[in-house]
């Protein structure tokens, strides 16, 4: 067997072409190196220098050597340097997993800023309902998942996201509401309405609260056909505030949803006590930065309103 520096004293003595020389330059004295590359010759079964009175020359087989050993150690080298990188979080994938459009619509701002501070850094992203998202994160499939359901905090950590209030999607043809920001829950009833099926029961029981009984036209397992349908004025959607850029360009207006407010709440989460990548701990301090400045300027803007 050859190690890693058998091979560089070999090419060392190959590219100096002389064994002092060689010695010096791997600060080493000559007659362990003469051993060194002796034993290396006895190992392989093969002759690997002519020597000369002046300089030694490479055999066949010492050529052969030679170019196999530059490919090697360049490859070691770049090893090492990308198992280095992706141990800084500069390389490599990072898998995510989201819940849905409307929370997906959260990822693209800090997908931003990551890609800017980490070029070479690429995104797996998988997509599907919460309860698939934490099968993912079970599975080891994904590192992190953004979730819109409670978890058990003993399996998963989690930033919590600020609350997202509600909104009414509807055609600006639509003039009932036009001259409003928000509209009351009240101003619904008997109103055909679109929903996310996994809001169903929150919604049944604040517009019950409320003193009537929606009128669900369509449930759907995603906020894009409805906000479709609401564009062609087919119903008015109830989505999230962060699906208000899900479609540009429509004839969408969109109504924050009052008297009482209702809010959906969010998490990104992660196993507990389960290795993370170095871009996964990178990405998480941004989004508990960005996440931090979000909740703050929500507040502010509260507390200005009231």
């Amino acid at each position: 067997m050859m190690s890693i520096r058998e091979l560089k004293y070999f090419l060392t003595l190959a590219e100096e072409g002389n064994i002092t020389t060689a010695a010096k330059r791997l600060h080493i004295a000559q007659p362990p190196l003469s051993r060194q590359l002796k034993q290396l010759e006895d190992n392989l079964g093969a002759k690997l220098f002519e020597r000369g009175h002046r300089k030694i020359q490479l055999t066949e087989a010492g050529h052969l050597l030679r170019n196999k050993a530059e490919q090697l150690l360049e490859f070691m080298d770049t090893t090492v340097k990308e198992i280095r990188e992706i141990e800084a979080g500069t390389h490599g994938t990072l898998s995510i997993g989201t819940a849905s459009s409307s929370v997906a619509t959260i990822l693209p701002r800090v997908a931003r800023i990551f890609c800017n501070q980490y070029p070479s850094l690429k995104f797996e992203l998988r997509e599907g309902e919460s309860s698939q998202i934490i099968e993912l994160l079970n599975g080891g499939l994904i590192e992190i998942g953004l979730v819109r359901f409670s978890f058990d905090d003993e399996l998963y950590e989690s930033i919590k996201l600020s609350n997202e209030p509600l909104v009414a999607a509807l055609n600006k043809n639509n003039k009932s509401y036009a001259d409003h920001d928000c509209i009351n829950l009240a101003d619904l009833a008997g109103k055909p309405l679109m929903i996310h099926r996994k809001f169903e029961t929150m919604i049944t029981e604040h517009c019950e609260q409320t003193g009537f009984k929606p009128y669900f036209l369509c449930k759907s397992d995603d906020v894009m056909p409805i906000l479709a349908w609401a564009d062609a004025d087919v119903g008015i959607a109830v989505v999230p505030r962060a699906a208000i850029d899900l479609i540009p360009n429509t004839n969408l207006i969109f109504k924050t949803i009052v008297n009482p407010c209702i809010e959906t709440t969010a998490a990104v989460i992660w196993m507990r006590n389960r290795y993370l990548s170095a871009a996964a701990r990178h990405f998480l301090t941004l989004f508990t930065t960005m996440n931090k400045t979000s909740i703050d300027n929500n507040s502010m803007a509260y507390s200005e309103s009231l």
